[in-house]
């Protein structure tokens, strides 16, 4: 059930604000990089994106007080455009460097995803059952395994933000269908349009549809993203090249850049919902879809801060090397194991919680690697 604090809010907000940033600036390093959006970026921005959902499941799901951890909390659906758009750009990468045949490709995403989800879902109703003594119908641990969640009820779902499994297989199913190598361009068009076309409809009844009509164009977005960027060694990218010239050489620009694209961020992100756009809402004339368009700016304007800085961040870099695992275990971890915040403030009750989560992520990372090896080794055969 949802904890009801009795501490200084304000004051545990600024705490923990206080830690994060000093975490984050005690682990800059200057970057070694020469590519425009190379791994670390990205996995930066996986961190980036994992956080900000971890922060708004403690602050409107955990708590009964949505100001706790204002204002770290306020843009999740950021973080979840972020790793459709980094899923997207990521398999658009793979497709253009070395297309795979269809079932060679559902294998590796299969072996990449399942196996760490099929093993925290495993754990997680062993745990429920053995410690809290929860029981879930058959049929429902079925469908769970089988990654169907229509729903995302916070305190009676095995895992309420398994919705975005459901969401993530739906484009994985159809991407290698309608990828084409020589026009990423107008698969990621038709992707977004059906993706849309369920989000607005909702024609599989999904409870929680509200979800999903929020983040219905950003995977296909980072596919148009892969296809701008891609260079082969033979063939020059103009836009890439002069993109990096920027960064390299307009040193004092490229800092006004980013001023101005963490100005952006911060208004943005004060200006997230409909009601904040009547104009825009009258044009496009439904609310998610503005919901949505703030939330793509917001990504964007994190992107191109990214890719100009000229540091590395240790910190952000590891959460993204885990992040997946962070997201598999998170919420089953605070929501029915919560041991922090009986004996702990608040604001170290949170701190607590984003070590605990990468170490457990750490250890089931060497559990899944592995296994995920020996299966994929096995089906080699």
């Amino acid at each position: 059930m949802p904890i009801t604090l009795t501490d200084d809010i304000f004051r545990t907000n600024l705490i923990v604000i206080a830690i994060l940033i000093a975490v984050v600036l005690f682990t800059f390093s200057r970057t070694k990089r020469i590519d425009l959006f190379p791994i670390p970026v990205t996995q930066e921005l996986k961190g980036l994106g994992i956080l900000t959902v971890v922060f708004a499941h403690f602050a409107y799901m955990l708590v009964t007080n949505a100001d706790f951890l204002f204002p770290l909390s306020i843009i999740a659906g950021v973080g979840v455009d972020l790793f459709l758009f980094m899923s997207g750009y990521g398999l658009t990468v793979g497709m253009l460097k070395k297309p795979l045949p269809l079932m060679d490709f559902y294998k590796r995403r299969a072996i990449k995803i399942f196996i760490p989800f099929w093993v925290v879902t495993i754990l997680i109703f062993a745990a429920n059952a053995i410690f809290l003594n929860i029981h879930y119908p058959v049929p429902y641990m079925l469908q769970s395994l089988i990654g169907w969640f229509p729903t995302a009820r916070g305190f009676d779902d095995v895992n309420s933000p398994f919705w975005y499994i459901t969401w993530m297989m739906m484009f994985y199913i159809l991407f290698p269908i309608v990828f084409s190598v020589k026009k990423p361009w107008l698969s990621a068009l038709i992707l977004a349009v059906i993706a849309t076309l369920i989000g607005v409809y909702n024609p599989l009844e999904l409870g929680d549809n509200w979800l999903h009509r929020l983040h219905t164009v950003a995977f296909s977005l980072g596919m148009v993203f892969a296809w701008i960027l891609f260079e082969t060694k033979d063939k020059e990218n103009k836009f890439v090249t002069a993109f990096k010239k920027f960064r390299d050489e307009s040193t004092f620009m490229s800092y006004v850049v980013i001023l101005l694209m963490l100005v952006l961020v911060v208004y943005m992100s004060l200006h997230t919902t409909a009601n904040h756009w009547p104009l825009l809402t009258s044009i496009l004339g439904q609310g998610y879809f503005v919901d949505q368009l703030t939330s793509i700016v917001i990504m964007f304007a994190f992107i191109v801060i990214f890719i100009l800085k000229k540091f590395d961040n240790k910190f952000l870099a590891i959460y993204g090397i885990y992040s997946f695992e962070v997201y598999l275990i998170h919420w089953p971890l605070i929501s029915r194991y919560d041991i922090y915040f009986d004996i702990l403030p608040a604001w170290a009750a949170v701190t607590a919680w984003i070590i605990t989560f990468i170490v457990v992520s750490w250890l089931l990372q060497k559990i899944t690697t592995p296994l995920g090896a020996w299966i994929d080794n096995r089906l080699a055969k």
